[in-house]
């Protein structure tokens, strides 16, 4: 799987309530320009709820940024987090 098929998946509690949506996956190290890394691991994923608000600009994203190891399972369309 490719960390862009991630972005934007939906994501849930353990016990399936919306968390919210995927909308950035982050790492250590530098950024890499040009140079895929397959061996990059992920450390957090970004969480935020999107309404129409912000998609209009007119309020800006409310972010969660929750630890990988917190992610039970990634799935085709969402993200399972362990926990509430």
């Amino acid at each position: 799987m490719k960390l862009s098929e991630v972005l934007g998946m939906e994501v849930v509690g353990a016990s399936g309530a919306h968390r919210g949506h995927v909308i950035d996956l982050r790492s250590s190290g530098e950024a890499e320009h040009g140079q895929p890394n397959a061996a990059r691991v992920i450390t957090e994923i970004v969480i935020g709820r999107v309404t129409w608000l912000e998609r209009m600009g007119l309020r800006s994203v409310r972010e969660e940024i929750i630890p990988w190891a917190e992610v039970a399972t990634v799935g085709t369309r969402r993200v399972t987090l362990k926990n509430e």
